[in-house]
């Protein structure tokens, strides 16, 4: 059915083509008939209102990948969204593309006697981080914070990666102190509050060293760390021996509310492709934006992709 203003405006269109000749009318009328019914749904589509039962809310996540590279070219049916197991309409899906700014944190605390400090695995794990994320952003800020005795800034944010590979060719483990791992983390995330980027990420390497982070650290550390903004990542070398379970809990909780992830190997041969694997994920973010329901309560909001693959939400939503 045409609407009033469809049928005015092709009378108007016909009464103008009354003054050409007569062979060329129909003609004419013809292609006037076809240009308004392309160009009429087109216009009243422009004109619709936006729907006013629903808000647009975009948030920052990582959809998790693995050693080989990041997840690439996805689009808004590649993800799916739920609130309370209730599915959004997904609106947009963008490539982050501001620079990551990352606090990256190593232990140098000498191995227990008798146990051969893994260098070689150290250096080109930590190497093929940085390459990976200054292959796919250039921009990237790296420092380095040594948690060995005491959190120490070794490099400060820097885009440069030759600084960073000069000093991780030089690290080696043969500090005799006990580590201070939560504290650290408290202190990175410090450090990243106030970055332009709302890309940040906490990178730990573990070596499972016995901690002496004070307690009121330990007690603070979720919450200094939601206030920076900052996701955490840990990569923990863990055999046989005991852990202390109060560090674990508290790296299991800020990993998990933060929208990072904790990863376990038992041999540091494994480094390389852990932290490549972190290096990918943090390459591959995005921001989505969806619906919400107006004035809507909302307890948790999840996200996949459309084949079932993990996707983590930063602290950023807006």
């Amino acid at each position: 059915m045409w609407t009033r203003g469809a049928r005015a405006i092709f009378r108007r269109a016909c009464r103008y083509t009354l003054s050409v000749p007569v062979g060329q009318r129909r003609r004419m009328r013809f292609r006037l008939l076809c240009t308004t019914l392309v160009a009429v749904p087109m216009i009243a589509g422009l004109a619709a209102p936006a729907r006013q039962d629903v808000v647009q809310k975009t948030a920052l996540v990582t959809v998790v990948a693995e050693a080989r590279g990041p997840v690439a070219n996805l689009g808004p049916r590649d993800l799916v969204v739920r609130e309370d197991r209730a599915t959004r309409d997904v609106l947009d899906v963008r490539p982050a593309t501001e620079p990551i700014f990352i606090a990256l944190l190593i232990d140098t605390i000498r191995p227990a006697a008798g146990v051969l400090a893994p260098t070689q695995d150290y250096r080109r794990g930590l190497a093929a981080f940085v390459s990976t994320i200054k292959g796919g952003n250039p921009d990237a800020q790296i420092a380095i914070l040594d948690y060995s005795g005491a959190t120490v800034t070794a490099i400060d944010f820097t885009s440069e990666a030759p600084t960073l590979d000069r000093y991780i060719q030089r690290l080696f483990p043969n500090r005799q102190a006990d580590a201070v791992l939560i504290e650290a983390v408290v202190e990175g995330a410090r450090k990243l509050g106030d970055k332009p980027s709302p890309r940040r990420a906490i990178v730990v390497v573990d070596f499972n060293s016995r901690d002496s982070s004070a307690v009121p650290a330990m007690q603070q550390a979720a919450e200094i760390v939601n206030k920076s903004g900052a996701t955490v990542w840990t990569v923990s070398v863990r055999s046989t021996s005991a852990s202390s379970s109060h560090r674990e809990d508290v790296l299991n909780v800020v990993t998990r509310a933060s929208g990072g992830t904790r990863l376990t190997i038992v041999e540091p041969t494994g480094l390389e492709a852990m932290l490549k694997s972190v290096a990918n994920s943090l390459l591959s973010q995005y921001t989505v934006t969806f619906t919400r329901p107006v004035n809507a309560t909302v307890k948790l909001t999840q996200m996949e992709t459309a084949r079932g693959g993990k996707v983590l939400l930063t602290p950023w939503m807006r």
